[in-house]
């Protein structure tokens, strides 16, 4: 494909909202004429999404693993929850890097090139893309995926975690989504184990703090290491892969401009409260490429004013009662009714779903941090 010729669409970042939004319109023979510029040399699998499919998505068939039943630890109780309706699921990005790649690459309007954007100028008639060899892309649209990360103020939180899929004996039978027995001091941030057995020898496991600032992704590898070994005993468990991660629990650090539409986990594509990022994404690649088909500008991500100030005061009163969340989420899955749950942490909920989620909650901290959010000057 010549490059020298304007583009209709330029994909900055081939990672998952990139490949999701291209794999939609690879589906197409009128696909525009695309270009994706990432600067990556491979694609490994190197990322494992979860969350539940309260909307449909094209990648159903990829999905690793399901878990209708979900258990939560705290000191005080655990809970398990039940949904037959929205089963847990978790896709490994080797699948679909497969999928999204091969129909891209067999798709004559869509081109990749390893490259990475120096400069980008969004202007009402396009975007012109300056690359690291010197060369320049022009659109007449652009989608922006690149993530942009910078200090995050009071009250949002980093989102840092370690995983290892693990092969031992004695794996847990069902899926652990929060288990707080493992953290010390919540002033250094909001510890928790997340364990997904796939197989009866076979488990993915995770160490996420919430926290601010970021702490290293290495240190929580080194004590999810130092659970592993306590809980399988040292040399009786192997290690299959390794992930690390930090992701932003705040609303997006960018908007869309003038012909440059921004989606990503940067960009408003990820729930701040929870972290959830995949199906929201997909959400999002579906209204973008509708668009685009219809001859449109692509779409931004979108959170919403209402879920995005939920958000702003529950992570508030995150951060003035660490102590206390273990607590909220395990009040959250016990007096929620579970659908509903669901719905307000994938960030599609109906407003009975949203009052069901708020009156699980004590009401006395979030009145608190509903009047610091609303008379920040006085926090």
């Amino acid at each position: 494909m010549n490059k020298s010729e304007p583009f209709d669409l330029v994909i900055l970042g081939g990672g998952c909202a990139g490949l999701s939004l291209a794999y939609r319109l690879a589906q197409h023979d009128d696909a525009p004429r695309t270009l994706i510029i990432d600067p990556r040399i491979e694609y490994t699998n190197d990322r494992t999404w979860c969350g539940w499919p309260v909307t449909a998505h094209p990648f159903q068939g990829d999905v690793r693993a399901r878990w209708h039943t979900l258990t939560l630890h705290t000191d005080q109780a655990s809970t398990t929850v039940e949904s037959r309706r929205y089963p847990y699921e978790m896709l490994e990005a080797e699948r679909f890097y497969t999928r999204t790649l091969t129909a891209i690459d067999d798709h004559p309007c869509i081109a990749r090139v390893q490259a990475r954007a120096l400069n980008v100028e969004d202007r009402e008639e396009g975007v012109t893309v300056t690359l690291d060899n010197g060369e320049t892309v022009q659109a007449r649209f652009g989608v922006d995926t690149r993530p942009h990360p910078k200090p995050l103020a009071p009250p949002w939180l980093w989102q840092d975690f370690a995983g290892i899929n693990v092969q031992a004996d004695n794996m847990p039978r069902h899926a652990e989504l929060m288990d707080f027995r493992i953290g010390e001091n919540p002033q250094d941030g909001i510890d928790f184990l997340y364990v997904l057995p796939y197989s009866p020898d076979q488990a993915l496991f995770e160490w996420t703090r919430f926290g601010r600032p970021p702490t290293s992704p290495t240190t929580l590898e080194q004590r999810l290491e130092a659970h592993l070994n306590e809980r399988f005993g040292q040399g009786h468990w192997q290690a299959l892969r390794r992930e690390t991660g930090t992701l932003p629990m705040a609303p997006p650090t960018r908007t869309d401009g003038r012909s440059m539409a921004v989606t990503g986990a940067y960009g408003g594509a990820m729930r701040a409260a929870t972290g959830y990022a995949f199906h929201a994404i997909q959400r999002w690649a579906d209204q973008c490429a509708k668009a685009l088909l219809a001859g449109q500008p692509p779409v931004g991500a979108s959170t919403g004013r209402i879920l995005l100030q939920l958000d702003r005061i529950f992570m508030s009163t995150l951060a003035q009662h660490p102590e206390r969340a273990p607590e909220f989420y395990r009040l959250l899955f016990e007096k929620a009714p579970t659908d509903r749950l669901i719905r307000f942490l994938s960030g599609v909920p109906s407003v009975r779903d949203t009052l069901s989620v708020m009156n699980a909650l004590p009401w006395a901290p979030l009145i608190g941090s509903t009047l610091r959010c609303a008379l920040p000057e006085r926090a």
